[in-house]
C-alpha cells in the first residue's frame, strides 16, 4: 500500500526539479531563480550521485555570485549554446533526425503527446515543443497532476498520469537527452552550465528507473484492489 502523502510530497519535489531544469534551459536564470538555487532549493535526499549533482549546481551558482560574475556573461553563455544556430541545439529533432533537422515529423509527435494531455505550457508559446525546456517543463505538468491524484486517491487518474510520463521518458526525453548534455558539458565555458548538464543526466537516469517501477506498481495495486473488491 502506498502512503499517498508521501508519494504526493515525492511528485512535487520531482515537479520541483522539472521546473528548475526547464527554466534554466529556456532563459539566463532571473535572480529570483538563483536566489532559490543558492539558498539550497534543489537539495535533496539523494546520498549517491544525483544529490551530488544538485550540490554541484548549487555551489557553481554560489561561486559565481561570490565572484561577481556579470549576468552579461551569464546571458551571453545561454545564447550562444542554446540560442545561436553554432550552439548545442536544444531540440529533440536535431538529434533523431539522421540530417539533423529541426522540426518535422519529430516534433510533430512531440506535439500529439502534449495535446492528449491536454498540457497547457508557457514555453510552447516560446520555443518549438521538442525544445528540451518545452520538453521538461510538461513532465512538470504531468508531476504536477501527478501530486493531484495521489492527493485525491484517484487511481484512475494516477495510472493515465503515469502511463503518460513513462511513455514521454522511454518515447522522448531519454532518447537524446544525453547526446545534448554531454555536448553541453565539452562545449560551455561556465560551471553552472556543465552542472546544470551534469543534473540534467542524473535526474533523468533516476526518472528512467523510477517512473516505470512507479507506473507498475500502481497498476499491481489497482488490479489487485479491483480484484479484492469483486
Amino acid at each position: 500500500m502506498f502512503d499517498h502523502g508521501e508519494m504526493q510530497a515525492a511528485a512535487a519535489g520531482r515537479a520541483k526539479t522539472y521546473a528548475v531544469l526547464a527554466a534554466l534551459y529556456s532563459a539566463p536564470p532571473p535572480e529570483t531563480l538563483a536566489d532559490l538555487i543558492r539558498a539550497g532549493g534543489l537539495a535533496t535526499e539523494d546520498g549517491g550521485p544525483l544529490g551530488a549533482a544538485a550540490d554541484a549546481l548549487t555551489a557553481s551558482f554560489r561561486r559565481a555570485a561570490s565572484a561577481g560574475l556579470p549576468e552579461a556573461e551569464l546571458v551571453a553563455e545561454h545564447t550562444r549554446l542554446f540560442t545561436l544556430p553554432s550552439g548545442v541545439v536544444p531540440h529533440e529533432s536535431y538529434y533523431a533526425d539522421e540530417n539533423q533537422r529541426v522540426g518535422g515529423h519529430v516534433t510533430a509527435a512531440v506535439k500529439r503527446y502534449y495535446d492528449a494531455a491536454a498540457a497547457e505550457l508557457t514555453g510552447a508559446c516560446l520555443e518549438l515543443p521538442d525544445h528540451i525546456g518545452v520538453e521538461l517543463e510538461f513532465m512538470k505538468f504531468l508531476c504536477d497532476l501527478e501530486a493531484q491524484f495521489w492527493q485525491a486517491s484517484n487511481e484512475e487518474g494516477l495510472r493515465r498520469c503515469l502511463d503518460f510520463q513513462a511513455g514521454f521518458l522511454a518515447d522522448h526525453l531519454l532518447r537524446w537527452h544525453r547526446d545534448l548534455c554531454e555536448k553541453i558539458i565539452k562545449e560551455t565555458s561556465l560551471d553552472i552550465y556543465r552542472a546544470l548538464a551534469a543534473l540534467t543526466l542524473e535526474f533523468l537516469e533516476a526518472e528512467r528507473t523510477f517512473v516505470p517501477e512507479l507506473a507498475k506498481e500502481v497498476h499491481s495495486e489497482w488490479r489487485t484492489t479491483c480484484a479484492s473488491e469483486s
